[in-house]
C-alpha cells in the first residue's frame, strides 16, 4: 500500500515538475474588466476621441492604483499624456432607458502596459484581489424608512452599483428575507448595533462588510454614515452632499480607498524578492494545477516556480513585486489557500 502510494506521489512530483520545465515563470494576468470603462461623449467626431480616451484613463487609473494622486505621479501624467496609445478596443453605443439618448463611448486600455508602468516607478498597484464586500444600508427619506435588497429598482440601488463599478468594488446587498430582517433590522443599522448586522452577514461569507445609514432632510439634503469592517479593522465615517448620487459616489469612494490601503500591493519599483511558501493538501495534479494557477494571477506575484514535492505538500519560489505580507492579505480573500494555524509565515493548505 505505501509503495503504491510512493509511486502515484512520485508520478505526481515528476508531471508536475515537467511542467515547471516547460514554463518555469508564470506571470500574473490581468483581468479585462479592470481595465475597461465608459464616459459619456456629445458626438462620435475623431476630434473628440483624444480628451474622451483620457477621461476614461483616469478612471481606469484610480482604480487600479487605490489611489487618486496617481492622477498627478510621474507615472500617471505620462501614462495620460498618451492615453490613445493604450486602447486596445474603443466602440460607441447609446445607453440604455436614456432620455434623451445618451451617447456613451466604452473603452478598453492595455492593462499590462499600465500595470507595468505603475509598478516600475514604486506605485501600488490594486490587482483582481478584491474583496467581495456586504453592503447594508437603511435609508430615511422622509418618514419612509427601508433597508436597501438585493435586486432593488431605487436610485440608491442604482447610483451605488455605478459608483462601485467605477472604482472596481464587488458589492452585494442582503437579500433581505426573513432569515435577515429577524437578525438585522433597520432599527439595528439606524442605531449603530453593527454585533446583529456582523452576525446576520455570516450567511453571505463575504471579505467585507459595509454599513450604511442615509436620511434626507427636509430641505431636499443626503447625510451619511458608514462603518466598513475589513481585514479585521473597523473604519467610520461620515459625509453630507445635496445630491444623493454625489452622496453615493463619494461613499464607494471612501470605501475603495480604505480597502486599496490593506488590499494592493506597494510595489518594490522594479526589484523582486524570492521567497519560498510550501501549500498542504495538493493531492492530484488537477489540484496542483489549481494552486499554480491561483499563485500566478496574484498581484505580488510576479513569477513561480514549483521546487519540490514532499507527499501532499507542494514547496514554491515565488518571485514577488511586493512583501510577503502582502502575499498574506491577499490569499486572506481569497478562496483556494489559507495560512495553516499555528504554522510559519509561508505555510498555507488548500481551503476544503
Amino acid at each position: 500500500m505505501m509503495k503504491n502510494s510512493i509511486s502515484r506521489m512520485t508520478a505526481f512530483g515528476a508531471v508536475a515538475c515537467l511542467l515547471c520545465l516547460q514554463a518555469p515563470l508564470t506571470h500574473a494576468a490581468d483581468p479585462q474588466q479592470l481595465f475597461e470603462t465608459e464616459v459619456a461623449v456629445p458626438s462620435q467626431a475623431p476630434g473628440l476621441r483624444p480628451e474622451a480616451f483620457q477621461r476614461a484613463l483616469r478612471v481606469v487609473l484610480v482604480r487600479v492604483a487605490g489611489d487618486g494622486a496617481v492622477l498627478s505621479s510621474q507615472p500617471g501624467v505620462a501614462l495620460l499624456g498618451d492615453a490613445a496609445a493604450l486602447v486596445q478596443q474603443y466602440r460607441y453605443f447609446t445607453a440604455p432607458d436614456s432620455n434623451p439618448p445618451e451617447l456613451k463611448l466604452w473603452v478598453r486600455f492595455d492593462g499590462n502596459a499600465i500595470r507595468n508602468a505603475l509598478q516600475r516607478q514604486g506605485m501600488s498597484y490594486w490587482g483582481t484581489e478584491r474583496p467581495d464586500t456586504l453592503l447594508w444600508l437603511a435609508v430615511e427619506d422622509r418618514g419612509r424608512r427601508y433597508v436597501v435588497p438585493a435586486g432593488d429598482d431605487s436610485d440608491v440601488y442604482r447610483e451605488i452599483g455605478l459608483a462601485a463599478r467605477q472604482r472596481g468594488v464587488p458589492v452585494l446587498f442582503p437579500l433581505m428575507d426573513l432569515e435577515d430582517q429577524s437578525q438585522a433590522r433597520f432599527s439595528d443599522i439606524w442605531g449603530g448595533f453593527f454585533d446583529h448586522v456582523l452576525k446576520a452577514s455570516e450567511r453571505y461569507n463575504p471579505q467585507a462588510v459595509l454599513i450604511g445609514r442615509l436620511n434626507r432632510s427636509a430641505s431636499g439634503g443626503w447625510s451619511s454614515r458608514w462603518y466598513l469592517q475589513a481585514a479585521g479593522r473597523p473604519t467610520t465615517w461620515t459625509d453630507s452632499r445635496p445630491q444623493l448620487d454625489a452622496l453615493l459616489q463619494q461613499g464607494m469612494e471612501h470605501t475603495a480607498d480604505v480597502l486599496a490601503s490593506r488590499f494592493a500591493v506597494a510595489s518594490t519599483g522594479g526589484s523582486v524578492n524570492t521567497v519560498s511558501i510550501s501549500v498542504d493538501g495538493v493531492n492530484s495534479l488537477a489540484a496542483y494545477a489549481h494552486v499554480k494557477d491561483y499563485l500566478s494571477t496574484l498581484t505580488s506575484v510576479s513569477g513561480l516556480q514549483l521546487e519540490s514535492v514532499d507527499g501532499s505538500t507542494l514547496h514554491f519560489a515565488l518571485s514577488l513585486n511586493g512583501s510577503l505580507q502582502d502575499l498574506a492579505r491577499t490569499a486572506a480573500i481569497g478562496t483556494v489557500i489559507e495560512p495553516v494555524p499555528g504554522g510559519l509565515p509561508g505555510s498555507y493548505r488548500l481551503r476544503q
